[in-house]
């Protein structure tokens, strides 16, 4: 070989070495998060273009087409035309419960001709489609319009017979403590969607902003979810929320923006949980109509954990039980999800100990302490809830003495694994939602250059991804939480919430033995990241395995 065609060959063997790897098509099947419970590598590769058609037997699977198709008419500038007629070649939908058992179950074959996908159900064939996808060119998840239009997807051939371990993978996201917009809930939701997650518990109202619109009660939102100077709800809050405290702030969402978000959410596969907060975190309720949830004879004074005076409704007033079934009422009518949150956490020492009311309720119902007015409290408004045909999904707190809630209820624990355990042997339905694990508020690790709390300890990828929920068959499941206090922005609420919620989704959804940290690590750094970063996303890196 000549000198210059050796500088040739070296040039180009650099040029190639540096290209990002997705240029090259993706050869791998080990490609998806959250890993698939079985998946055999096939020979060949299918090739998805415009000329591809679709046959499909159900309309179950109409969700996952319009998704496939949103992205190839935004990405590739067209769309697949359907067939009458079931042919050898294209994508194949399947309504098969015969040989499909389990909910949200899925089967994905790949040749080289025809894919073919099988379900029973609306989310199985849409978590098909998703791994689809994501066996496809990291491109195809691009959000914005591009000049680059990408023509044709090689897709390898494989096999993937998959389902979930939980029913429920819930991520949580606080929009009391700082406001996010609709389009970005949006976003949230979509990317839940692409990770198999299920579950979107929407924190609405706490101490510092109630941030739904009730029609009945118009001061909850007029008054309530403003903060700042001149309101009656201050900036400030312990943990010290950051950020400028010299305007005014504010945000709601009306019922028009649920209900669009809500139909966004079903078609992706999402319920959205609805959190009301009571009797504590109740502040930004109290100042919009305060005689109807306070007790106007209680001279007491006591603080939160993070230091809001006197933010807890009154049981002991009727009142408060007719403008909290009134709030469920218009709640209910916004989320079809079978479950409601109502709180239940930190409720302050002291709230109820001067409250004549209260001190009238505990004569009246034997009643022999404060745990055991919450344990009336919250009986009375599940009784609500089994009104509205709606069940209550609550932090731990409420298991406190001899609760009277129903058995089809559920208990998020929070404070530990342990406490969640400790749930589930008392045979009550748990999900697992501990702060060492899955707060992913907390920083990823103990650093002043890092945005996030420090209130409880460091929750890095890994330490996420290694959580073992339990084996009991009353965990429901799994869901992380992100409280807002420090999200400034939206890039803020990116980078903690990625790329922990990718560890998240495999530990909601893999097999306990199928899940390896280094394995997985390899996938996130690259793949994951990759899909990540061509949808705009302000991720964390997660550190290539050597």
């Amino acid at each position: 070989m000549t000198k210059s065609k050796l500088s040739t060959f070296f040039l180009l063997l650099f040029v190639l070495i540096m290209l990002p790897p997705h240029l090259f098509g993706q050869n791998s099947i080990n490609v998806i998060i959250p890993k698939p419970q079985k998946n055999f590598p096939g020979k060949g590769k299918f090739l998805l273009a415009k000329q591809t058609r679709y046959f499909s037997n159900t309309d179950l699977s109409q969700n996952a087409i319009a998704y496939l198709q949103k992205h190839l008419k935004q990405n590739a500038k067209y769309l697949l035309r359907k067939v009458k007629v079931s042919k050898n070649k294209g994508i194949h939908f399947y309504y098969n419960p015969e040989k499909i058992k389990k909910s949200e179950g899925y089967r994905l074959h790949i040749e080289k001709e025809k894919i073919m996908i099988e379900a029973r159900d609306k989310a199985g064939f849409f978590y098909a489609v998703v791994s689809l996808m994501q066996l496809m060119d990291p491109s195809i998840w691009e959000q914005s319009v591009s000049d680059r239009v990408k023509k044709s997807w090689s897709i390898p051939s494989c096999t993937i017979e998959d389902h979930p371990r939980f029913k429920w993978r819930g991520m949580m996201l606080d929009a009391s403590r700082n406001f996010f917009s609709t389009e970005y809930v949006k976003k949230f939701i979509d990317r839940m969607a692409q990770h198999k997650l299920n579950r979107f518990h929407w924190h609405l109202t706490d101490d510092e902003g109630w941030r739904i619109e009730i029609k009945q009660y118009p001061l909850l939102t007029k008054t309530g979810a403003r903060r700042g100077p001149g309101t009656k709800l201050p900036f400030s809050t312990y943990p010290a929320m950051r950020g400028p405290k010299n305007k005014v702030q504010s945000g709601y969402y009306t019922q028009d923006e649920i209900r669009e978000i809500v139909v966004y959410a079903k078609a992706r596969s999402i319920e959205i949980l609805p959190e009301i907060d009571m009797p504590g975190h109740a502040k930004a309720a109290i100042v919009s109509y305060p005689k109807l949830l306070q007790d106007t004879k209680d001279k007491g004074h006591y603080r939160s954990v993070q230091k809001v005076s006197n933010n807890t409704i009154n049981p002991g007033m009727e009142s408060s039980y007719i403008f909290l079934e009134n709030v469920i009422s218009e709640v209910s009518g916004l989320f079809p999800f079978a479950y409601i949150h109502l709180g239940g956490d930190e409720v302050p020492k002291g709230a109820w100990k001067k409250s004549p009311a209260v001190h009238k309720l505990m004569k009246k119902e034997g009643l022999k302490n404060a745990k055991e007015v919450q344990n009336y409290f919250f009986a009375r408004l599940d009784n609500i809830l089994a009104k509205k045909k709606r069940k209550m999904v609550a932090w731990e707190e409420v298991m406190q003495g001899k609760t009277r809630l129903r058995q089809s209820d559920m208990i998020m624990a929070w404070k530990s694994q342990k406490a969640g355990i400790k749930i589930a042997k008392q045979r009550r339905n748990v999900i697992m939602a501990p702060v060492q694990y899955l707060y992913f508020d907390q920083q990823y690790i103990r650093s002043k250059k890092e945005p996030g709390h420090t209130w409880s300890t460091p929750v890095s990828t890994q330490k996420t991804y290694a959580f073992k929920p339990g084996n009991s068959s009353y965990i429901r499941g799994v869901q992380a939480c992100l409280w807002s206090e420090t999200l400034l922005n939206e890039k803020i609420a990116d980078y903690l919430a990625w790329p922990r919620i990718l560890a998240l989704s495999e530990v909601a959804w893999t097999g306990q033995k199928k899940r390896k940290w280094k394995e997985f690590q390899k996938r996130a750094s690259k793949e994951g990241l990759e899909r990540l970063k061509v949808q705009g996303i302000h991720y964390r890196d997660v550190v290539p395995v050597r």
